[in-house]
């Protein structure tokens, strides 16, 4: 029999107005002196839309007012502490698991419309709540476990019944929805829980509901495109530190768009620039979906010279690096091309637009380091051409992307990736280079008495050029050094303050994982390359979701 909502109640109006706003005050007992939490479920002031969007309803954009609600169980009388820590998501968890916080947040509309019919949604944020909480008082620990085990029961649950029925009418939002809340958010309990039983069954119901998506509704299909949006950021954060190989056979992005049957002949084009920000992907999917494939690429390029798989695979990795490096450098991301602006006064649109532009660099970054030859140097026999010509440069120029993301923008849950990065750039060169520098000025300046009496006037004006030659390169060197010893500090100080800002735990990993980067970088030989992060995040076992 087809799962179906047919029979259920259809939803009211799709935005926290609709829901029930008498929720009580958090108790002291769970507070723990949040300070002001800010939201509350009704919103405060009307959100103005630009002016290019017209009459658009955003929430209406997202979830169809029409969709009819489908509960797989309905959540049990809840109590004075289970409403309060699903009041503490909405004020406090929501705006830091969203890059943009407002009536138009996608994952803030779901949220309130369900919460109160959806036992995987109720569940879900009651174990996000707790899992946050657990970072600023220890007593939460067991608690906050006990509901995420609690949410992960009523999750598998409805899934059973979701893989017993043959076909599904509509999109199971609420099961979804709590896949992707306790996926993402279980390393706030333990940093190297990356989630990804959970996230696995997602991928894989939502491909089941992609193949299946020309029998749902328009409406239906508004709702999968934007969950599609959602799981490509999820799966950007895993192909950074995890083998997603296994996720293939769920690969989204090779299922047909339902969209060409009503113009069969027209050339299917993925827009650079999304018109609707999305929580994740910001406002530009196609930039996140083309920085997994790098980020999985150059670790399965890694793993690959671990297991002496080099010869045999090296042309099909630096074939795909360089058709991957063509399709970033085509992107040109531009703001006028969203249309609808994200409601929330620390995030303009601006932010969103930067991120993507950084995401640009980071792909960047990460393919040049990892396949130096892909890299149009001005000397090829310099092994350190790539890094001085291209990856130094580039991530210097991400921290200063970085530094116009300020630390309380919504952006924030994006920039632990931005900085780890950015890191894996900053390269001081090798002691033998410095060594080299030292020798080179002492052989230009010469010693003193033996220039003077020197015989041949030309040679003597020659030492004076050499010397001055030798100084200038020196300058350069040391202004180098000093602006990457700067951007340094700029990156560990960031991440200090997203460890008070976001989740602390993985935020630690993430500080763990770019020092250790640096002390192998400082002590490694005269060729760079062979230290690499991937290699040093496995040695080391510094994973976590750094978003």
């Amino acid at each position: 029999m087809p799962f179906s909502g047919a029979d259920q109640p259809t939803r009211t109006a799709l935005d926290p107005t609709s829901c029930d706003s008498s929720i009580p005050e958090l108790p002291q007992a769970i507070t723990d002196d949040p300070g002001d939490l800010g939201w509350s479920l009704v919103p405060s002031d009307p959100i103005e839309m630009t002016q290019e969007s017209g009459d658009l309803d955003v929430a209406d954009a997202v979830i169809p007012s029409r969709q009819t609600i489908c509960p797989l169980s309905i959540p049990p009388e809840v109590n004075d502490v289970s409403i309060s820590l699903i009041e503490y998501w909405f004020r406090d968890v929501c705006g830091l698991w969203s890059q943009y916080d407002s009536d138009f947040n996608f994952n803030r509309i779901i949220a309130a419309t369900l919460w109160s019919t959806s036992a995987a949604v109720s569940t879900s944020l009651r174990g996000m709540s707790s899992a946050y909480l657990s970072t600023k008082g220890p007593h939460m620990q067991k608690t906050a476990i006990s509901l995420m085990k609690e949410a992960t029961k009523t999750i598998s649950l409805e899934l059973l019944v979701v893989k017993s029925s043959h076909q599904l009418e509509v999109v199971p939002l609420g099961l979804l929805y709590g896949l992707l809340c306790v996926g993402t958010s279980i390393c706030w309990l333990n940093a190297t829980h990356l989630g990804i039983p959970l996230l696995r069954e997602a991928k894989a119901l939502l491909y089941r509901i992609n193949q299946q998506s020309r029998d749902l509704s328009s409406e239906e299909w508004d709702i999968l495109r934007t969950l599609n949006r959602s799981w490509a950021y999820c799966e950007l954060l895993l192909s950074m530190v995890a083998d997603t190989g296994s996720f293939s056979q769920y690969d989204i992005d090779k299922i047909q768009d339902v969209s060409v049957d009503q113009s069969p002949t027209a050339q299917l084009v993925q827009p650079v620039m999304d018109h609707i920000p999305h929580p994740w992907t910001g406002v530009s999917t196609i930039v996140t979906r083309i920085l997994t494939e790098i980020m999985r690429l150059c670790r399965g390029y890694r793993m690959s010279l671990s297991q002496d798989l080099f010869t045999n695979h090296q042309f099909m990795f630096v074939e795909e690096a360089r058709a991957l490096k063509e399709r970033l450098l085509d992107l040109h991301f531009e703001a006028p091309a969203v249309t609808v602006e994200t409601g929330d006064q620390r995030t303009p649109v601006q932010h969103l637009v930067n991120v993507a532009e950084a995401y640009q660099l980071v792909g960047l970054i990460h393919i040049y380091q990892t396949f130096p030859d892909l890299a149009d140097v001005s000397d090829p026999n310099n092994p350190w051409a790539a890094w001085d010509e291209f990856v130094t440069p580039l991530s210097l120029r991400l921290v200063k992307l970085i530094d116009m993301l300020p630390a309380d923008s919504g952006c924030k849950m994006t920039q632990p990736l931005l900085c780890i990065t950015a890191s894996t750039g900053l390269r001081f060169g090798s002691k033998e280079a410095a060594s080299k520098n030292d020798n080179l000025v002492g052989s230009a300046t010469g010693d003193a008495e033996s220039i003077e009496n020197c015989d041949d006037m030309l040679e003597y004006i020659d030492h004076l050029v050499q010397a001055d030659e030798a100084l200038d390169h020196l300058t350069l060197t040391v202004e180098s050094r000093s602006e990457i010893l700067s951007a340094r500090c700029f990156l560990m100080n960031r991440l200090e303050v997203l460890g008070t800002v976001l989740p602390p735990r993985p935020i630690a990993v993430a500080k763990k994982l770019v020092q250790a980067i640096w002390n192998e970088y400082n002590n490694e030989g005269p060729v760079p390359g062979r230290v690499h992060w991937v290699d040093i995040m496995e040695k080391n076992n510094l994973r976590s979701l750094f978003g």
